[in-house]
């Protein structure tokens, strides 16, 4: 695919700059601004990149109004450049379609319904009174139980599964081998052994929510597990039973919430965080990669640290504080090194 840069001018809503012939440059791909290419567009998200920008050998390049004072090179200049880049991205590169067919090798209970336009692949199974909406795909090996419900136009990877019950919304788009209502992790210790609690919640998904590979939501024990609208999980990510994520919730790589977190509106958590049973974050609260929250902030804030919970201010202070005492005891050790050489006896 070619496109002039009159064209993506007027897909992105974009001023062009430094191109008294903008249809004269043809663009064929999407590239990163060091390339060694030619007939590529790339972009400039900040000044700091201004440098690689002057010797790039891009086409064409997408910045904001600020960067393009400091450039020569024919320019689409916009107020977002990475939403701008997204919808480049998507031009250049559009997502596959569905095209409705179902694949031989499928199994479809006869009561479960299709949506018009969906497509399923190969040895997928969709089980009894289950609903998928329309302009849908299903990738190979999915696995789909009884009484689930899938909102239109989702795209759902190989091998992911569904087990019975699970309610999924609008425009979902999930990666390959993701698990959502398997059983929570519920025991009781009695009679000398762990007796299992048995999970008859659901797990409720909103619209535009989009979730890695590897990930796991499970059911809730009693009430649903719920992920809100717009919530985006990366690969690795576990939703314990009874959580209720809010609203456009970012939950980046191994990353784990334990049974019954509550995570408002707009939370941003971190890699490699662990958030322990029934914690509330408060909307809008970020959790720095690494933190282990065993308790619920009081504020929303910045929180980072190991058990601690600190809030940015707190653990910069501990950092230094424990600096200091590293110095400090560094210098102890030439103190005594010296009074050792000039016979002077510690003790005293």
């Amino acid at each position: 695919m070619t496109k002039s840069l009159s064209e993506l001018a007027s897909i992105l809503g974009a001023e062009i700059k430094n191109a008294p012939n903008p249809q004269d440059i043809q663009i064929s791909a999407v590239k990163p601004i060091g390339a060694n290419e030619k007939d590529f567009l790339s972009f400039v998200s900040a000044k700091a990149y201004v440098g690689a920008a002057k010797t790039s050998k891009a086409a064409a390049l997408i910045c904001n109004s600020e960067v393009a004072a400091d450039l020569t090179q024919p320019l689409l200049v916009v107020p977002h450049v990475e939403l701008a880049l997204a919808r480049a991205l998507n031009e250049f590169y559009p997502p596959a379609k569905p095209d409705g067919r179902i694949s031989p090798h499928a199994v479809v209970d006869p009561s479960a319904k299709i949506g018009k336009n969906t497509s399923i692949g190969h040895f997928v199974t969709v089980g009894a009174n289950s609903v998928i909406g329309e302009n849908c795909i299903i990738e190979d090996g999915v696995k789909i139980s009884h009484n689930v419900q899938i909102g239109d136009g989702a795209r759902i990877g190989m091998n992911c599964v569904f087990s019975h019950g699970v309610r999924i919304g609008r425009n979902f788009i999930v990666f390959g081998n993701s698990t959502f209502g398997g059983d929570g992790f519920g025991f009781v210790f009695a009679n000398g052994g762990h007796q299992k609690i048995p999970q008859v919640g659901g797990v409720v998904i909103g619209d535009d929510v989009e979730v890695g590979s590897n990930c796991t939501v499970d059911r809730g024990a009693l009430s649903d597990t719920v992920l809100g609208d717009g919530c985006k999980l990366d690969n690795m990510v576990h939703v314990a039973h009874n959580c209720i994520v809010g609203k456009h919730v970012i939950i980046a790589g191994q990353s784990g919430l334990a049974g019954s977190v509550v995570l408002g509106d707009n939370v941003l958590i971190g890699g490699a965080c662990a958030i322990s049973d029934h914690v509330t974050i408060l909307p809008e609260t970020i959790v720095a990669g690494g933190t282990a929250l065993r308790n619920s902030p009081k504020e929303k804030g910045v929180y980072v640290g190991w058990d601690w919970g600190f809030t940015f201010p707190e653990f910069q202070r501990m950092r230094s504080n424990m600096k200091k005492l590293v110095d400090f005891n560094k210098f102890a050790k030439r103190l005594k090194d010296a009074e050792s050489k000039l016979g002077i006896d510690s003790g005293e």
